[in-house]
C-alpha cells in the first residue's frame, strides 16, 4: 500500500479522487519512473531525428544498378525465394538479342561482359567512362586509366569467325594481362567487355570501329549510375572527374552535362606525341586567343558550334545550350537507368542520336564551365584517325537519320499525350523540335490547346 500524505488531501474531493492524486504524486516523486521518462523522450528525439536524416539526406539504393525506393512496398515473389530467379535461366545469347535487336547476332551471341573485372568497388554516385578499345589501341586504355582515375567500362572488340578460343585472340588476351599486371590504374578502374563477333569480309580494315552497339553494350556493364559518353583520342583535363562530381544535382535530374572538346588547328600538331596538352582554362583560353587551339563540335568550323565558345569562356557556372541540332554529337554525361533512352543501333556510328532521343525525352541540355577535354591522336597507329564512311553510306545514312528523327517526334508527341504530360514542360523540346513534322504527320494526334 502506497502512503498518503494528509497534508495534501483536499475536503472537498471525494476520497476516491483523492486517492488518485495522491498515487500519481508519489509516481511523479519516485526516482526510478523519472528515469524511465527521461530516458524514454531522449532516444524518442534521437530515433526521430535519425529517421529524419534518413529520409532526407539519403539517396535511393542502387541494386544491380537501379534505384530501389526502400519505403516502398515490394511486390512479393509468388514461388520459393530461396531458389534461383527463373531469370536467371535465360541465357545471355537471348537477352542480348532482345536488348540488341537491330545489331548481327554474330556480335550479341559473342560478347563477354567482365572478361576483365576492376579491383575497387565504385559509389554508385561515381561517373563511369565509356571506352572503345581494339587490339593496336591498347596504349591509349592505358593512357586513359591514368588521366582518369575512375572507373572506366570499355570494349574490346577482336574479330574473329572463330570461338574464344581462337588462337589469335588468346595471344591478345595475354598482352592485356601483362598490361593489367604491369599498370595499377589497369587494376583498379576499368572493366573490360569482350567481343568476338566475326565482320564483313569486304571490310578494308581488320579493326571494328565504335558503334552505337559499343556504347549500349558498355552502358549497360556500366557499376555507376552516371555515364560518360567519351570520343576515342580524347582526354579528360585535370581535376575533370571532381568538377564534374560538383554537378551532380543536375544530372540527377535527367538533365545532360556536356563537356566541351577544344583541338589543335594546324595539323601538324594533331598527330605530335611529344605535345603537352593544357590543363587549365586560362590555358586554353590563350591558345585560342592565338589560334593554336579551337572549340571543336563535328560538323561545324572551329568555334562555330552549338557549345559557343564565348559563353564557355565567359560563363562562371553552368550554362544551357541555347541553338540546340539534331545532327549536335558532343562528349556529354548522362544518368544510366530512370527515363533516359538507351542509343539507338540502326545506325553503325552516330552518337548524336543518343543525343536526340535525350533532349526528346526532356532532358536540358547544359554546358560545364569549368572543365574541358582536348581532342588529340597519340596513337601513330590508330585506325581510326582517318577513318572515314565512303560517300554512299554517308547518303544512306542521311536519310535513315531523316526518318529517324521523325518516328522519335511522332513516338515523344504521343508518350506525353497518353501519359498526360503534353502541356507540362517536359514536352517542350518535342514542341519545338518537332513542329514541322508534328503539323504534317501528327494532325489529329496533338488536340489544340
Amino acid at each position: 500500500m502506497w502512503p498518503l500524505n494528509k497534508s495534501q488531501s483536499n475536503n472537498s474531493l471525494s476520497p476516491q479522487f483523492s486517492f488518485l492524486r495522491t498515487y500519481f504524486l508519489w509516481l511523479w516523486k519516485s526516482k526510478i519512473l523519472r528515469y524511465i521518462l527521461v530516458i524514454y523522450i531522449g532516444f524518442s528525439i534521437v530515433f526521430s531525428l535519425t529517421q529524419l536524416a534518413k529520409y532526407t539526406f539519403e539517396e535511393p539504393k542502387i541494386i544491380n544498378g537501379l534505384a530501389i525506393d526502400l519505403t516502398s512496398n515490394s511486390i512479393l515473389r509468388t514461388y520459393d525465394t530461396k531458389k534461383n530467379s527463373p531469370l536467371s535461366e535465360i541465357k545471355n545469347e537471348l537477352r542480348f538479342s532482345k536488348m540488341h535487336v537491330y545489331s548481327p547476332r554474330t556480335l550479341t551471341d559473342r560478347t563477354y561482359p567482365y572478361y576483365f573485372r576492376a579491383n575497387n568497388v565504385f559509389k554508385s554516385d561515381d561517373i563511369t567512362v565509356t571506352a572503345f578499345i581494339t587490339q593496336n589501341r591498347l596504349d591509349d586504355l592505358v593512357r586513359l586509366a591514368n588521366t582518369w582515375r575512375g572507373p572506366i567500362s570499355a570494349t574490346l572488340d577482336i574479330p574473329s569467325n572463330l570461338s574464344i578460343e581462337d588462337p589469335g585472340i588468346s595471344k591478345i588476351i595475354k598482352s592485356l594481362k601483362l598490361l593489367y599486371e604491369k599498370h595499377s590504374n589497369l587494376r583498379n578502374f576499368v572493366d573490360i567487355h569482350l567481343i568476338t563477333g566475326s565482320r564483313i569480309k569486304e571490310k578494308k580494315t581488320k579493326f571494328p570501329i565504335p558503334t552505337n552497339f559499343h556504347l549500349n553494350v558498355a552502358r549497360f556493364f556500366a557499376r555507376t549510375e552516371l555515364i560518360f559518353y567519351l570520343d576515342h583520342d580524347t582526354w579528360p583535363s585535370l581535376d575533370l572527374h571532381t568538377k564534374i562530381k560538383n554537378n551532380l544535382r543536375l544530372l540527377l535530374n535527367n538533365d545532360i552535362l556536356i563537356i566541351p572538346t577544344f583541338a589543335f588547328i594546324n595539323k601538324n600538331d594533331t598527330s605530335n606525341t611529344q605535345i603537352t596538352l593544357p590543363n587549365t582554362k586560362k590555358e586554353v583560353r590563350a591558345m585560342v586567343k592565338e589560334e593554336k587551339m579551337g572549340m571543336q563540335d563535328y560538323g561545324w568550323e572551329f568555334n562555330n558550334g552549338p557549345t559557343c565558345v564565348s559563353s564557355y569562356f565567359k560563363s562562371k557556372e553552368p550554362y544551357m545550350i541555347e541553338e540546340y541540332d539534331l545532327h549536335y554529337k558532343p562528349n556529354f554525361i548522362s544518368k544510366k537507368n530512370g527515363r533516359l533512352p538507351w542509343c539507338t543501333e540502326r545506325f553503325e556510328n552516330n552518337k548524336a542520336a543518343c543525343l536526340f532521343q535525350m533532349y526528346l525525352s526532356g532532358s536540358n541540355l547544359f554546358v560545364i564551365h569549368d572543365g574541358f577535354l582536348v581532342n588529340h591522336n597519340f596513337n601513330p597507329n590508330s585506325h581510326l584517325i582517318n577513318h572515314k564512311d565512303p560517300q554512299w553510306q554517308k547518303i544512306i545514312n542521311s536519310r535513315m537519320y531523316t526518318n529517324f528523327s521523325r518516328e522519335k517526334c511522332l513516338l515523344y508527341a504521343r508518350q506525353f499525350v497518353l501519359e498526360g504530360k503534353w502541356k507540362l514542360p517536359i514536352a517542350n523540346h518535342v514542341k519545338e523540335e518537332c513542329q514541322r513534322v508534328l503539323t504534317s504527320w501528327g494532325s489529329g494526334l496533338i488536340k489544340s490547346d
